[in-house]
């Protein structure tokens, strides 16, 4: 079982879910990946600021390419 403090589960619709693999494909991407670089530019674009950590690829390389 994955451990919790590092991971959360979400849960989508099936549509979304098939919407997001295409992407994914097309960019090269896990799922995991793809959340975080959608994820990382809402942020951006709304400009929030807090103390909000992240853990994974997205805090080691902000490029979030999938090569």
């Amino acid at each position: 079982m994955a451990d919790t403090s590092k991971f959360k589960s979400i849960g989508i619709d099936l549509s979304t879910y098939n919407k997001l693999k295409i992407i994914c494909d097309k960019e090269r991407r896990n799922i995991r990946q793809q959340i975080g670089l959608m994820v990382d530019i809402e942020y951006e674009k709304q400009d929030l600021n807090s103390n909000v950590k992240t853990l994974g690829l997205g805090t080691l390389d902000r490029s979030h390419s999938g090569n």
